[in-house]
């Protein structure tokens, strides 16, 4: 049987070493923690996600892997369908067309605005998607919908993301119906994603551990620095932060690895008894704090939430102390939801939490993935497509027969 090297144990690494388990004799390299920043952290009652906090249910393939490796998920409770923007003051985000209409969200002449989105000209070719947004939908949209949007998603700003790889299936939509509504009413779907909210009971790791422990192969707790270290491998997978697998594989591949760009982001634990509004929480137009997730309304056995800063926004926290950041965590808890005195439980500081989709980010990633197969390297990992949870189990099924079909 032959051996394969995979290097990373995030839920990319895991998930592709599932799939492949049966096909080789597989080691699995990981420099720090299994699961990388899928991670629960548990501070005496209260349990604190370091990153993803579930994913949605519309995905087969996470909803199989589940299934397979005999973990039982949990459904988020109808909390998680009331969620909120921060503009200067809470404002519901607006859940059906009627509520839309009747919602301060957005003014009138931008309402009206959008309705112009039926007669805009399809432009198929890249563009960032303050580009897109503003073409499409108007400048106000914009500024109170995606900017919010992209703080939550990618911890990043409509004018440094590309529409054509962070939203794929909505420039598919423009160019092959001529307007997102036309898609829409064709493909009978509105523009809310399919699918219900879903975790595990104590937590990701809870995930990472089960799906673990479904998993033969060597797992080796240690930091690979180059390519000589895996000679005795047939075959080897790179599933780390773009600028580790830099560090790895150095060359020509290396430089182009670097040019994904990652955004910071610090995760602030709070305990609280009773916040008002409930809801699955609020994402800011402008605040140096992205968003608050309210975990303990929507999954059970949570007990605090979390406060996202930093970001595309506010690169500077990579260079704060944990008081500096903690300072401005408190001061926009205390204003967003007007709490006296909010406790903190425990921060965490990842100084490079999600990668940029930037302009011409496809093109990188073909780049990439060419000089990859030079060298004889499969690369893997949400830095090249599709950040969520989903994204990830679903990129290493695929993966998973490439390499069976090699």
């Amino acid at each position: 049987m032959q051996k394969l090297a995979i290097v990373g144990g995030g839920i990319s690494g895991l998930s592709l070493a599932y799939y492949l388990q049966n096909d080789f004799e597989i080691t699995i390299f990981e420099r720090d923690k299994w699961g990388g920043k899928a991670y629960t952290q548990k501070i005496g009652d209260y349990l604190f996600e370091e990153g993803v906090n579930g994913f949605l249910d519309n995905s087969p393939q996470t909803l199989e892997l589940c299934k397979e490796i005999g973990i039982k998920t949990i459904k988020a409770n109808e909390n998680s369908k009331i969620r909120f923007i921060y503009d200067d003051k809470l404002i519901k985000i607006p859940s059906t067309p009627l509520e839309f209409i009747k919602s301060d969200i957005l003014s009138f002449k931008a309402k009206l605005r959008i309705l112009k989105e039926f007669f805009i000209k399809p432009k198929c070719e890249e563009e960032s998607v303050e580009e897109f947004a503003n073409r499409r939908l108007g400048v106000e949209f914009t500024q109170k919908m995606m900017v919010p949007m992209l703080a939550g998603i990618y911890a990043s700003t409509p004018a440094k993301t590309s529409m054509n790889a962070a939203f794929p299936k909505l420039k598919r939509i423009e160019c092959e119906y001529g307007s997102l509504f036309k898609g829409m009413i064709k493909l009978k779907r509105g523009g809310q994603p399919s699918g219900n909210l879903r975790s595990f009971e104590f937590g990701m790791s809870e995930f990472i551990e089960t799906l673990k422990s479904n998993i033969k192969a060597n797992f080796i707790n240690k930091k690979i620095e180059n390519l000589e270290e895996l000679k005795e491998f047939d075959k080897i997978v790179i599933a780390t932060e773009s600028f580790e697998a830099a560090k790895i594989l150095g060359g020509d591949i290396a430089k182009l690895l670097e040019k994904i760009e990652y955004n910071p982001v610090a995760v602030v634990g709070f305990d609280f008894d009773k916040i008002k509004p409930k809801g699955f929480g609020i994402l800011t137009t402008k605040e140096k704090t992205l968003g608050i997730l309210m975990d303990k309304y929507v999954f059970k056995n949570r007990n605090g939430i979390r406060a996202m800063i930093g970001g595309a926004r506010f690169p500077d926290i990579r260079e704060m102390n944990e008081e500096e950041i903690l300072n401005i965590a408190r001061d926009d808890v205390k204003k967003m939801l007007n709490l006296e005195n909010p406790k903190i439980e425990w921060i965490k500081i990842h100084k490079n939490a999600i990668p940029n989709y930037s302009l011409n980010h496809q093109k990188l990633v073909k780049d990439i993935m060419k000089e990859a197969k030079k060298i004889g390297v499969y690369l893997h990992g949400n830095a090249y497509k599709g950040v969520s949870m989903n994204d990830c189990i679903k990129n290493s099924f695929e993966l998973a027969k490439k390499i069976k079909g090699a």
